[in-house]
């Protein structure tokens, strides 16, 4: 449950298709679903499907996601070698192929339908700049897929109406903004010091600032001249007797600021101003056992690594903002497989009469 929030989002935004695969179709004033079902099926963008406590959830809610899934399933299904798609087929447990892509699907939007919600019941609403957001990535992907008339079939063959799309958008802000309101210091969910102690201990999690000189040449990958490396040696043995000689906690890391700053060719020093957030496996061996050797706030000698010289400042990975927002997204990702689990769902006999493998092929 942990991933499927991501992987929800990044599937609802999927706006990238390429424009060839798309036909030529408007989408604008056609109701998609009645398009593809036909108007004897009788079902509709409205009709309704089933309910998640109490709340309706719509064709135009469920289809975009029973797409998603009957593909996913079939895609699968032809990677394991299977010629034909059997949807009645009995897959185990007494489930066949399409219970497996309808409950697939029904999960998903129940997951939309239990964030929207708690989001409306902690208060928290799309900003003016979520929705400027959200037009500026709407327009750059109409505009990748072709034009307007490539994205509007691009939402009939995901039964989707601009509304609909919007609507599924708006969860990736609502995600977020329950993360930084629910788990930001003062918020209702705000962590203790010990719990993110915890966190680190329990994930193996380290966390360490580092002067680094390099020794080859990052674009080639080819060595630097000995003259060269002798120079940085002689440049980081300067600046780690500067570090030995302080006692002071703060001053040392105000110190190893200033070097790191002013000295430290680690390309990625800029994006990471206030150190790595890192675990097992995640940096060159010497690194990371030269900071497993270190006690929080003290200083390595030089460390040689593939890379270059690096003098390497462990910190106490409870006070970094990474671990936090990891911590936090966790909690949140617990929590809603949580709200999910507790969801009542009320199946309306549209939602099971439906007939997958007939959807399947009008898709």
């Amino acid at each position: 449950m942990k991933k499927i929030m991501r992987k929800a989002v990044c599937a609802a935004l999927a706006l990238t298709l390429a424009a060839a695969l798309l036909g030529g179709c408007s989408g604008k004033d056609v109701d998609p679903i009645q398009e593809m079902m036909g108007e004897d099926s009788g079902i509709d963008s409205s009709t309704v499907m089933f309910k998640v406590n109490d709340n309706d959830v719509t064709a135009g809610d469920l289809f975009f996601w029973l797409i998603q899934s009957t593909q996913e399933t079939a895609s699968y299904s032809s990677l394991l070698g299977q010629e034909t798609l059997d949807w009645n087929g009995d897959i185990g447990e007494g489930m066949t192929l399409g219970d497996y892509a309808r409950e697939s699907a029904q999960q998903n939007a129940v997951l939309y339908n239990v964030v929207m919600a708690k989001a409306d019941e902690y208060g928290y609403e799309l900003t003016s700049q979520d929705k400027a957001d959200y037009q500026q990535e709407l327009d750059d992907a109409v505009e990748s897929m072709g034009g307007q008339e490539y994205y509007d079939s691009w939402l009939l063959q995901n039964c989707l109406t601009d509304e609909q799309m919007e609507k599924l958008s708006s969860v990736r802000a609502l995600y977020e903004h329950m993360l930084e309101g629910l788990f930001r210091e003062g918020g209702e969910f705000a962590p203790a010091p010990e719990d993110l102690s915890t966190y680190a201990e329990e994930n193996d999690l380290l966390c360490a600032k580092h002067i680094l000189l390099l020794t080859q040449d990052m674009s080639t990958g080819e060595a630097l001249s000995q003259e060269e490396i002798d120079a940085k040696k002689a440049q980081i043995d300067e600046m780690a007797a500067q570090l030995k000689d302080i006692e002071d906690p703060a001053e040392l890391e105000k110190t190893f600021d200033k070097l790191m700053n002013a000295n430290s060719e680690d390309t990625g020093l800029q994006a990471n101003p206030d150190g790595y957030t890192f675990t097992s496996g995640q940096m060159v061996e010497e690194f990371e056992n030269a900071t497993r050797a270190l006690e929080f706030g003290q200083v390595s000698d030089v460390v040689e690594s593939s890379y270059g010289y690096h003098i390497i400042l462990r910190l106490d990975p409870s006070g970094s903002e990474t671990l936090r927002s990891t911590w936090a997204q966790a909690e949140l990702d617990e929590m809603i497989g949580q709200w999910v689990e507790e969801a009542s769902i009320t199946d309306d006999q549209a939602f099971q009469s439906l007939d997958i493998a007939e959807f399947y092929d009008k898709v």
